[in-house]
């Protein structure tokens, strides 16, 4: 991987060239862009290359557009549409697939913005095609959220940012970048454009799956932010401030529905690309009495194996969309918060399984030859393997067995949360 010192280099055009005005278009757009998608990913010299053409694939098909609500001028897609989009693009590349993931995330932020010139800056590049990116993970810590990047204010009373962020998904093709920072007050939150100066992409993203997600490093060299562009977060520092909000349980579960849309689109993917190898490029066994390996009944039972696994996995993750469609339209309700949490959490667990185990057996039905790069077949598992470390798969089991033994209302990431909750509750008490 190489470094991108010149962040203003041009990237492929972004506009949308279709303007979907319904979520059956939206559907039938994602299954369109796929298809393109899928062409480049079975390419292997590609898989190590910046995605550029595939980014603009996404762009160029409008779904990038479709969660733009319709009083700012969107379609307004409902949650089903948005994670079934995610799924739809990752049964053809899961690295893309997340790059449309995290877009969708970081928009929502976007959308809780007062209303003025920067919203309606924002919300122009998004119906144009532009994409955001998340840059707010480092390494080194203890946990994931140790950070190290600092913000201090200048003579001008502007906040100047130095530090560097790994795992930054969907940045180094992003026009928008969501990021954070430690400060004497508080941490800070803050929305960046990639061509500000003070702003460094690195390519060094070099895991041996999710390649496309393009999840290396962004560099903050004396980033000067104007105050529009920060969000002072009080909640976030040492001493809780006890008039700040208590955190959102279900804070997280956006992201993770999304994540487990990405798993359950790649072992869809990998079925797919199985049945497509079996058809065309596998030889039959010598102890099987048929002509063609889609004969052989220990194939056909294995398949049979792989299908149900996706198909459970497709389900829970309707049922967990379609849950979470009446949960964002519902009042505060702990029972319904409790349900959203387990719903997604099974989702996720049954991604989890599908995409590892069958990413990584349908080599035992294909044979030896399905192991040659120009296949690219093993992209499926890499894919998955990586992804799926995203958010250990042992503590969302976890939160559902505490649940249902002991009467554990879920989390996410409850333990962190739940002390913070606590924190904050103690202090309002006192």
């Amino acid at each position: 991987m190489s470094e991108q010192h010149k962040n203003s280099a041009p990237l492929l055009k972004t506009t949308p060239n279709n303007v979907l005005k319904s979520e059956a278009e939206a559907i039938a757009a994602a299954h369109e862009a796929a298809e393109k998608i899928r062409a480049l990913a079975g390419d292997h010299e590609l898989q190590q290359q910046v995605p550029f053409r595939h980014a603009e694939i996404l762009s160029q098909s409008g779904i990038t557009t479709i969660a733009v609500p319709k009083h700012l001028g969107g379609l307004g897609a409902s949650v089903p549409t948005l994670v079934e989009a995610v799924r739809i693009i990752s049964t053809a590349d899961g690295g893309v697939g997340q790059l449309l993931q995290i877009h969708n995330v970081m928009l929502r932020g976007v959308f809780e913005r007062p209303a003025g010139a920067v919203r309606d800056r924002l919300i122009a590049d998004i119906l144009d095609g532009k994409r955001f990116g998340h840059a707010g993970a480092e390494t080194g810590g203890k946990t994931k959220f140790d950070h190290k990047t600092s913000a201090v204010r200048n003579a001008d009373g502007k906040w100047v940012v130095n530090g560097t962020k790994f795992y930054t998904t969907g940045s180094h093709l992003a026009e928008w970048i969501s990021s954070g920072a430690r400060t004497a007050e508080g941490n800070i939150g803050f929305l960046v454009n990639r061509n500000t100066p003070g702003v460094r992409l690195v390519d060094d993203w070099d895991g041996f799956g999710q390649q496309h997600s393009v999840s290396g490093s962004v560099i903050f060299e004396d980033l000067v932010l104007d105050d529009e562009w920060v969000t002072q977060r009080k909640e976030s520092s040492p001493q809780p401030d006890p008039d700040a909000a208590a955190p959102v349980r279900t804070g997280l579960t956006w992201p993770q529905i999304l994540h487990a849309a990405i798993d359950t689109g790649i072992a869809r993917g990998a079925l797919d690309a199985a049945v497509d190898y079996l058809k065309n490029h596998a030889h039959v066994w010598v102890d099987a009495d048929v002509e063609h390996p889609t004969q052989e009944p220990l194939i056909i039972k294995q398949i049979g194996d792989y299908a149900i696994a996706i198909r459970v996995a497709e389900s829970l993750l309707r049922d967990a969309a379609e849950l979470f469609e009446v949960y964002r339209t519902t009042e505060n309700n702990s029972h319904l918060q409790d349900e959203l949490i387990l719903a997604v959490a099974s989702a996720r667990a049954q991604s989890d399984h599908a995409s590892i185990s069958i990413s990584s057996d349908i080599f035992s039905l294909l044979g030896a030859s399905s192991s040659y790069n120009k296949f690219n077949l093993n992209r499926f598992f890499g894919d998955a393997r990586v992804h799926t470390t995203h958010d250990p798969i042992r503590w969302r089991l976890h939160h559902v067995g505490n649940y249902y033994l002991n009467g554990i209302s879920p989390n996410e990431y409850s333990a962190a949360s739940a002390r913070k909750l606590a924190a904050i509750n103690a202090q309002k008490a006192s």
